[in-house]
């Protein structure tokens, strides 16, 4: 069965690397960053949200790839968008949830340094619950490592991710 993962969570939490490690680790699998959409960076956030999740959406309906990882932070009500989509295109829908602790959400990373509204945005989505959602097929609680965090979704859903 055709089968979308979607990697959640707060910003800054590794959805893009851990998205990118996973889909190399599941043959075929295409990744797509939700972050990059047409939308304006400069836009109002619920704006862009919308521009993700159109784009996100028609990949789920149109993308020809039997296996998709999808990097963006979900609400609920995105999830049960994404979710009607796949499901009326025959598609499973799995979501892992990154769940680091918020102090290491809101560290800078790599090359990455957060700005103002990029850290009071990590507060306010783990305020909102962007890190424990109901929805969650997995959670990956802490900050282990992106081999040990595909490790785990594997363990989770190697059999779903084959084909057949």
């Amino acid at each position: 069965m055709r089968t979308v993962v979607v990697v959640n969570g707060p910003i800054n939490d590794g959805k893009t690397t851990i998205g990118r490690a996973l889909a190399l680790a599941i043959d075929g699998a295409i990744f797509i960053d939700g972050d990059d959409h047409d939308a304006p960076a400069d836009a109002p956030l619920a704006l862009r949200i919308e521009a993700a999740l159109r784009r996100l959406a028609a990949e789920i309906a149109g993308n020809p790839a039997e296996r998709l990882v999808i990097a963006y932070p979900l609400r609920e009500v995105d999830h049960a968008r994404l979710l009607a989509v796949a499901e009326a295109h025959a598609t499973r829908l799995l979501t892992v949830t990154l769940a680091p602790p918020p102090e290491v959400a809101l560290g800078d990373r790599g090359l990455r340094t957060l700005d103002d509204w990029e850290r009071a945005r990590i507060r306010e989505m783990y305020d909102e619950g962007y890190h424990r959602r109901a929805f969650s097929d997995v959670i990956v609680t802490g900050a282990p490592g992106v081999d040990e965090i595909v490790a785990i979704i594997l363990a989770r859903f190697g059999g779903l991710l084959r084909d057949g």
